[in-house]
């Protein structure tokens, strides 16, 4: 689910974007904020995983918003005013959107936010809310599924493998057996062992895990697949 939170300083705007989120069953809007101070507020208390955010704001600007935020929402600037494409992707925003946003533009933009988007999962610790791109591999334990995240706190979850497996977004996320799923992303090499075994090492600080001859094949193919498709992107 994408927790999404729109700032605007114009009513109608706030009302049309929230129609056209609130369409998409996958995208749930925390709340609406007309200016800054608002915003910010918003921010600490929800933690949304998304900011809708327009640039010229009657309290200064979406750039103002941005300064010292900690952690950092994804962000698509959304605006009457094509001027600011360049700056907006200066502060690494996933996407610019032009007013009036069409329904179709907008299914651009929430494919790219998959990644950000957070899972709300009942564990032992109560409510959490995780970010798919924090996770670097979920494995099936019986009736649970223990995720392991960037953050080094593994979470065990009472849900089925292929329940949590529907939400996360493939690519980055791949099965590599009917009990483990890996993120791609936070891979950082694989290692060959003795007999059929690899090691596969992250980035994130997380655990290595051991694969078998076939989980290890699965793998290797997804990478190249990955960098093939990256490689044809780019062209």
């Amino acid at each position: 689910m994408l927790r999404a939170l729109i700032v605007d300083d114009e009513a109608p705007a706030r009302r049309y974007l929230r129609r056209l989120l609130e369409a998409t069953a996958s995208v749930h809007v925390t709340g609406e904020a007309a200016t800054i101070e608002q915003a910010r507020r918003f921010i600490r208390e929800d933690q949304p995983d998304a900011l809708f955010l327009d640039i010229a704001l009657t309290s200064g600007t979406g750039f103002d918003l941005l300064t010292g935020l900690d952690p950092m929402p994804a962000v698509v600037f959304v605006t009457a005013h094509n001027g600011y494409a360049t700056l907006a992707f200066d502060v690494q925003a996933v996407d610019y959107l032009l007013k009036p946003v069409s329904p179709e533009r907008l299914a651009q933009t929430l494919a790219r936010l998959r990644p950000h988007a957070s899972l709300t999962m009942r564990t032992k610790t109560g409510k959490n809310f995780i970010k798919v791109q924090n996770l670097t591999h979920v494995q099936a334990q019986g009736d649970y599924v223990l995720l392991c995240s960037t953050n080094h706190e593994n979470e065990l979850i009472h849900m089925p493998l292929k329940r949590l497996a529907a939400q996360l977004p493939s690519p980055p996320f791949c099965f590599l057996s009917r009990s483990l799923i890996v993120n791609l992303d936070h891979i950082s090499h694989v290692t060959d062992r003795p007999g059929p075994h690899t090691q596969v090492e992250f980035t994130t600080g997380v655990a290595p895990l051991a694969l078998g001859r076939a989980a290890t094949q699965r793998l290797r193919r997804a990478m190249v697949s990955r960098t093939s498709s990256e490689w044809n992107y780019r062209l």
